[in-house]
């Protein structure tokens, strides 16, 4: 009986830390959307990873995937600078940008993978980090120590047993 206590006691504690969880999840969401400027489309945030003194923000706008930089001012986020738009639904299967924000200075490039038969995605002796959004949607970026140069770095879609499957920039 009272082991039984004890399962119903921790269950309702975890419940409604996860309930608050997503209360201050969907807070700090409005927050981050009030930094985007008037001129900037955001249909949806996808994703955020803090980076450097900041906050990387990925984010629908239109069919095409928007990465901005955002620091936080008190209890505000102020927007600092965003980038172009890959697309979400690329013909071949694997989009890509490149960005160079000086001011910070971040390096990086990113897109969106919809072909099923990439794993894993490469530049250089760099390996991409990928997320999967709610939707499905799969992002990756791989961020870089020097200011990314011409030629720009080629990006590739690798298979799970290791071959390419397509290169942007090669």
């Amino acid at each position: 009986m009272r082991k039984i206590f004890f399962i119903i006691i921790a269950l309702s504690v975890i419940l409604t830390m996860a309930s608050g969880c997503s209360k201050n999840d969907t807070f700090i969401i409005e927050k981050i959307q009030k930094a985007f400027p008037n001129n900037v489309q955001n249909d949806e945030i996808y994703h955020t990873e803090i980076i450097k003194d900041g906050l990387l923000v990925f984010y629908k706008s239109n069919e095409g995937l928007g990465a901005g930089f955002i620091r936080q001012k008190s209890e505000n986020w102020e927007w600092v600078t965003g980038t172009g738009y890959p697309r979400l639904n690329p013909d071949n299967g694997l989009s890509a940008m490149y960005s160079n924000m000086d001011a910070i200075p971040l390096y990086f490039s990113y897109g969106v993978i919809t072909d099923p038969n990439i794993f894993e995605v490469q530049s250089s002796d760099n390996r991409a980090k990928i997320i999967q959004v709610a939707d499905g949607t799969r992002i990756w970026f791989i961020t870089y120590e020097n200011l990314l140069g011409s030629p720009l770095p080629a990006i590739i879609g690798i298979s799970k047993e290791g071959n390419q499957i397509i290169a942007i920039g090669d």
